[in-house]
């Protein structure tokens, strides 16, 4: 079975376009199969989006797991000086993406890649809408290289809800960042926010 997740663009193609609304501000997004949350953009990245837009990101942000872009589509468009960069290893998800930043006129950097340890910079902010169906092990290791990922000072920031092992999640977070603090909660939804 194939997931949003896995490189599959072996997929049957299907793309569609829907315009997002999000504080006075008007974004337009292509889809297509194969992508998570393809008709709309998904609430919990909404949840996230919506409590750290206006927060202090430092210089760079890096949106882990990014599919076809709004995460780091929005937060550009809100923080133009912020340096972002989308990674995904999904590669119908990364071409997507980097035709939503063009069409919504943001200048970010998308990256193919399986890894991010590859990446031969750190970040002061990174951004996870964990992709839950892959499992504990590979949600556990996105957090993991995160850590490594960040600057000193930096903040992971995850949505996750509490249904689909926000607890848990919590728990491992705490055993890699001295702060983990669930700084939002909306419809089921938290927003962690963890740094040392």
């Amino acid at each position: 079975m194939t997931h949003y997740y896995t490189d599959n663009n072996n997929l049957a193609s299907n793309k569609r376009e829907f315009d997002y609304y999000f504080d006075n501000e008007t974004f337009r997004f292509t889809t297509d199969n194969g992508v998570f949350s393809k008709s709309n953009v998904d609430y919990g990245s909404y949840i996230l989006i919506k409590t750290i837009y206006s927060r202090n990101l430092g210089n760079s942000l890096l949106d882990l797991g990014s599919g076809y872009g709004p995460i780091g589509i929005i937060l550009k468009r809100f923080n133009p000086n912020v340096d972002i960069e989308m990674v995904d290893v999904n590669s119908r998800a990364t071409d997507l993406a980097i035709l939503n930043c063009k069409n919504n006129n943001t200048d970010i950097k998308v990256h193919l890649c399986e890894d991010i340890l590859e990446l031969d910079h750190n970040f002061d902010t990174i951004t996870l809408n964990p992709p839950i169906r892959a499992g504990k092990k590979v949600i556990y290791s996105l957090y993991d290289k995160s850590k490594e990922k960040l600057n000193d000072g930096g903040h992971l920031y995850i949505v996750i809800r509490k249904a689909q092992g926000a607890n848990s999640s919590i728990s491992k977070l705490e055993t890699l960042f001295n702060k983990v603090e669930v700084i939002n909660k909306d419809s089921g939804y938290y927003i962690i926010d963890c740094y040392d």
